[in-house]
């Protein structure tokens, strides 16, 4: 990420603060450090389910769209082997019913600064979803699996001596276009519209997204955030910040 580097002296960056509730009436962020702090305005690129759940006082109908929002969830098994010529491409896909994982990367491949001299390295991607296919149990359940299936498949050898191991958790990985995407959408959006919110990114658009695609969406809601300041500072003081929304009524 060496490229976000220029970017740091520009702005005051604050780590290690996981925002817990936003307060639209006082526009109020609590984190769970129990800091709290005033904003003009607000732009997220959290999940939107996440999101709409930390809104103070957002109305039952928000709250059932956000929950039809569908997303991959994507466990992540790496595997380290003592060979290199492990495949001929960096990534591939598999459509087998009776494979575990839908894909593979080669990180060693990418870069010879990800895996030591004469050694490769598989990144397995295992899907699930909350709403369709619920991960139960614990992403280390799967890393036999996965071992298992890439030997059936003749990339791992009878012979290969697995050097590392590992199972992280993607809790968001792919958004899923289904039949409720939509309507669900625009309930969502339109209730942080009135509220001010700007979204961005793959799980504040709710999209698909190119990394180029995400800088764009942040600029887009950046200009609307700033767009939107402009337009308060030009109205008296004694109007006030509306404490409802216009199309949804706070929930009691």
């Amino acid at each position: 990420m060496c490229y976000l580097t220029n970017f740091l002296p520009l702005r005051n960056l604050t780590l290690n603060h996981a925002l817990v509730c936003i307060a639209p009436r006082s526009r109020q962020l609590r984190f769970s450090n129990e800091v709290v702090v005033q904003y003009d305005s607000l732009v997220s690129s959290l999940p939107l389910p996440d999101l709409v759940h930390m809104i103070q006082g957002a109305p039952p109908d928000v709250i059932e769209a956000a929950g039809l929002l569908a997303c991959s969830t994507c466990v992540l098994v790496n595997v380290g082997v003592d060979r290199e010529d492990l495949s001929r491409a960096h990534m591939t896909y598999f459509y087998d019913e009776d494979i575990c994982f839908s894909r593979l990367g080669f990180p060693h491949m990418l870069s010879p600064h990800n895996a030591p001299p004469g050694t490769g390295s598989i990144q397995a991607e295992v899907y699930f979803s909350e709403k369709y296919k619920p991960l139960t149990g614990s992403p280390d359940d799967w890393i036999e699996p996965v071992i298992r299936d890439l030997r059936r498949c003749g990339l791992l050898r009878e012979h290969d001596r697995i050097l590392s191991r590992k199972a992280m958790l993607l809790r968001y990985a792919n958004v899923i276009f289904d039949l409720d995407r939509s309507a669900a959408l625009e309930t969502v959006h339109g209730y942080l519209d009135d509220l001010g919110i700007a979204y961005c990114g793959r799980y504040g658009d709710w999209g698909y997204m190119w990394t180029d695609e995400s800088f764009k969406s942040g600029e887009l809601a950046a200009e609307r955030a700033l767009s939107a300041l402009r337009a308060n500072a030009e109205i008296p003081q004694s109007i006030g910040y509306s404490s409802a929304p216009a199309r949804h009524q706070e929930a009691n």
